[in-house]
């Protein structure tokens, strides 16, 4: 093993955070069929784990961190707003929006490409 390659050995670097990133576009995924189980262990993976230094990859931790958030909240909300028949409908609008959202956070990724407005609703 080269000097350099030893200097480098078990740092994190570009396909490590790729691997990240994707599983927690895969959780995001996994949010609405496991009834928000995925939510939460994505929401500890995002807030615990440690952010990306490159821009691509902050790009993508923050539309990740804030795609968490909102469908927790939407989760929380819509299962209070089911008392009054409105929730479900909450609920529905989360699983579109999270869905979406998670595709193409994911194909952005594949591709290499930064998110250009990560804080952003769409």
């Amino acid at each position: 093993m080269s000097h350099e390659a030893e200097a480098n050995f078990g740092r994190r670097g570009p396909i490590v955070d790729r691997i990240g990133l994707s599983a927690n576009y895969a959780l995001i995924l996994l949010t609405v069929p496991t009834f928000g189980v995925a939510a939460v262990v994505g929401l500890l993976s995002v807030f615990f784990g440690s952010v990306p230094e490159d821009r691509l990859g902050r790009s993508h931790f923050e539309y990740q961190k804030r795609s968490f958030l909102i469908a927790a909240a939407s989760i929380v909300v819509g299962a209070v707003l089911v008392v009054v028949n409105v929730g479900v409908f909450v609920l529905f609008a989360m699983l579109v929006w999270t869905l979406v959202r998670g595709a193409r956070g994911l194909r952005a990724l594949q591709q290499g490409q930064a998110i250009s407005n990560p804080l952003g609703l769409f």
